[in-house]
């Protein structure tokens, strides 16, 4: 099914190699866990075994590398298409039309399956994704876990023999990874012909959806093996700072929310909502996929108008004010890092902010040299940011924002796509940034490392907050109110 040998891959204008020297064979209904630290070649190995690399991504390949009986530098992205599907860690970079329907059938109408036929795949791949209840609404107006959803859908819905999930569960709530990982492992069992490879930074969570594993640093392919054989002490959530304590010094109100409406045509998003943050205070923003959380977000910043209500910066009503002005004052993380790269550089990408503010570059290079180290990107800075991988793209999001001094930090699940050293040391990073007097907004899914990272904890279902209260309490109001995905140390 995979045979590589031999395999080096480095990407044009990068002087690092991707991949290193991967040799792997799987066979065919096999089940391989693949997992490393953010920017490994996790990816890249992906890209390579669906064709992308080298027909559509610059890159030089070396090696040989052979899927379904294709060879990859033979056959075309069509070719292999038909055989191997991939969903990406970013969804929107995969989605070809306006609607989830449309979407879902895009692939098999490709294949020029009869319109029966195309229909018959479509509601057995949302229906497997746990996606139909979307079936009708514009990719536009989806969360990201819902995008997700519906990536993985329109791959299903091609019914390939090699099916490649790269972070397959990212973006998507507690209740909706387990039923991801309940459909993985569903789908070992029931289709013997399917060979799944899986690309995830918490491989105990698909321990019992794979064959065996393989562990990937540095481009290099360091361990290859059983399940049962491999090494899960250096991931387990253990190694995340212990809880923060509840800063006794907290300031004012640094951010206000006052009975917020926000829709999409006439479907009600955000209800009446009212919210709070400190200065110094870490607030944690829970809830499921298209509960609001970034539309929340986003209205905060200026990106959308509500139909109702205020938002308050410092005291002074800020509603009518244009997001130009807010992001002088404000720095928000968008959920989809690509949304917020500008510029052809690294180096570039971190500074343009104080330029465009009238700084010179003398003036912002000791900020800009500190976050591009502390966030491991200090070989990158010639790098062209399209080419980093998704986790260094969030990395360098923050670090462009964080450059700017914002007194309000809006955090739209800066831990997506981080490994568990990252996750560590981005929540270090948050700590310091509100003891030096930054309130902070972030939304997660992680119930572990959320409380571990807020010092207080809202949650959100349906556009209203059900539940505001310190990060140490909030699994016993959880648990009361039925929310056992979400208490911490459950999953």
């Amino acid at each position: 099914m995979i045979e590589i040998s031999g395999l080096n891959v480095r990407y044009y204008g990068c002087s690092e190699l991707a991949l290193r020297d991967i040799a792997l064979s799987v066979g065919p209904g096999e089940s391989v866990l693949a997992t490393g630290p953010s920017g490994c070649g996790k990816s890249t190995l992906a890209l390579c075994l669906a064709g992308f690399i080298p027909h559509a991504i610059g890159a030089e390949m070396t090696g040989s590398i052979e899927v379904c009986g294709l060879d990859q530098r033979e056959s075309s992205v069509y070719q292999i298409a038909q055989h191997v599907g991939l969903v990406q860690q970013d969804p929107e970079g995969q989605f070809c039309t306006m609607h989830v329907e449309d979407e879902v059938a895009f692939g098999p109408e490709n294949l020029l399956c009869p319109p029966s036929v195309v229909m018959s795949r479509v509601e057995r791949a949302l229906s497997m994704a746990g996606a139909s209840h979307l079936r009708n609404r514009k990719l536009t107006e989806l969360s990201g876990g819902e995008k997700q959803k519906v990536a993985l859908a329109a791959v299903l819905a091609m019914e390939p023999e090699l099916l490649i999930l790269d972070e397959p569960t990212a973006h998507l709530d507690p209740g909706a990874t387990r039923q991801i990982i309940e459909l993985v492992e569903r789908m070992r069992e029931t289709d013997a012909g399917l060979t799944l490879l899986i690309l995830e930074h918490k491989p105990w969570r698909f321990r019992g959806a794979a064959h065996r594993m393989v562990r990937i640093s540095k481009g290099s392919l360091l361990y290859d093996g059983p399940i049962a054989g491999a090494n899960f002490e250096t991931d387990v959530l253990h190694q995340l700072p212990g809880k923060r304590r509840t800063r006794p010094d907290l300031g004012e109100r640094v951010l206000e929310v006052k009975g917020l409406w926000q829709g999409y045509g006439d479907r009600n998003v955000l209800r009446g909502l009212d919210l709070e943050v400190r200065r110094g205070e870490i607030v944690g923003l829970m809830g499921y996929n298209g509960s609001g959380k970034t539309t929340l977000l986003q209205a905060i910043m200026g990106l959308l108008k509500p139909s109702a209500g205020t938002i308050l910066l410092n005291g002074a009503d800020i509603s009518g004010m244009p997001v130009s002005d807010r992001a002088r004052r404000i720095g928000m993380i968008f959920q989809n890092p690509n949304h917020q790269l500008f510029t052809d550089r690294v180096w570039r990408e971190v500074v343009i902010g104080p330029l465009c503010r009238g700084e010179t570059e003398d003036e912002c290079r000791p900020r800009a040299t500190a976050l591009i180290d502390r966030f491991g990107l200090s070989g990158y800075c010639k790098t062209h940011p399209l080419l980093l991988s998704f986790g260094q793209k969030r990395r360098l999001n923050l670090a462009s924002v964080m450059v700017s001094n914002p007194s309000v930090l809006l955090l739209d699940e800066p831990f997506a796509g981080q490994d568990i050293a990252r996750a560590c040391d981005l929540i270090c990073m948050l700590d310091q940034l509100a003891a030096d007097g930054v309130g902070i907004l972030v939304v997660g899914h992680d119930p572990d490392i959320m409380t571990r990272c807020c010092d207080r904890i809202l949650f959100m279902r349906e556009g209203e907050i059900l539940i505001d209260a310190a990060a140490q309490k909030v699994g016993a109001e959880l648990e009361r109110i039925g929310e056992d995905d979400y208490i911490p140390g459950r999953f």
